[in-house]
């Protein structure tokens, strides 16, 4: 839960800072609406129940693939459907299983609040976040907010499609997770940037992403700390992560100097990729 960055890419290379700049004047009323439809829709939710909140600590350290599986089954998952990486031969097991736990809550993202969401919310006392088990207690800037905020957010949303690993961005993802790990740095640039990146491994269509998630102590607790988002106000790891326009990712991780705590991952997102012929087969 050390920090994460994310940055996108439209067909057109423009990134969605650059998108969201175009209509300013919109902001004030945009600001408004959204604060007056979240309060309708607030009150017609029922409280949240932590008693629904998984006791089988899915998100613990050093579970291979298989025992990840089997813990999510135990949790009334279909996990061997969601499990798209299961045979993919260029992705470990943590990387296997981050590619899971977008599925899962792509899949079902009112299971995955109440299971996953609200235990997370049980970890926080004030800023500080309570990991189980594990001695350092991390700062957050928001406290539990950011986490209550995502699970109002995951019981209301429709669901996205499975995302299919893809073998150049995992490549493109193991670079850049190897420049930041080799240099001690944070952020998405180096080596021309995500698209230069992503396009030294092969072409691909309508828009690309990229997420980064630094000192994680699993994949699981990976994906929740990008949901979660604590203070990326605009939420955009989340948004990437429900973007229904994505169809394929790919994985790398790496330990990061800086947050000795776990692995760093790099995620790569597109709506379509095709690797150039040379890299197909390495």
């Amino acid at each position: 839960m050390a920090g994460c960055n994310s940055l996108k890419y439209s067909l057109s290379g423009e990134t969605s800072l650059n998108i969201a700049l175009k209509a300013p004047l919109k902001c004030g009323l945009f600001i408004a609406l959204s604060l007056a439809l979240f309060s309708c829709s607030y009150f017609f939710v029922p409280a949240i129940d932590q008693g629904d909140a998984s006791r089988l600590r899915v998100g613990d350290p050093g579970l291979n693939n298989r025992e990840y599986v089997a813990r999510l089954k135990a949790d009334g998952w279909p996990a061997d459907s969601l499990n798209t990486a299961v045979d993919i031969d260029f992705l470990d097991d943590d990387e296997k299983n981050l590619v899971l736990a977008h599925n899962l809550v792509r899949s079902d993202p009112e299971r995955f609040a109440r299971l996953y969401v609200t235990e997370y919310i049980s970890y926080f006392r004030e800023r500080e976040f309570h990991y189980p088990d594990i001695e350092p207690i991390l700062l957050t800037m928001e406290g539990k907010d950011p986490a209550v905020e995502l699970y109002y957010d995951l019981i209301r949303w429709e669901g996205a499609g499975l995302l299919f690993p893809s073998k150049g961005l995992s490549q493109a993802a193991a670079s850049h997770v190897r420049y930041i790990s080799e240099l001690g740095i944070r952020g998405h640039g180096g080596q021309g940037g995500l698209r230069a990146r992503i396009e030294r491994f092969g072409t691909w269509e309508r828009k690309i992403a990229e997420n980064i998630s630094y000192g994680n102590f699993s994949a699981h607790d990976a994906i929740l700390y990008m949901l979660i988002d604590d203070q990326v106000f605009e939420r955009s790891h989340r948004k990437i992560i429900m973007d229904p326009d994505f169809y394929y990712i790919g994985v790398a991780k790496d330990i990061h100097p800086r947050y000795p705590t776990g692995y760093t991952y790099v995620i790569n997102y597109a709506h379509t990729f095709s690797e150039h012929p040379e890299y197909q087969d390495q």
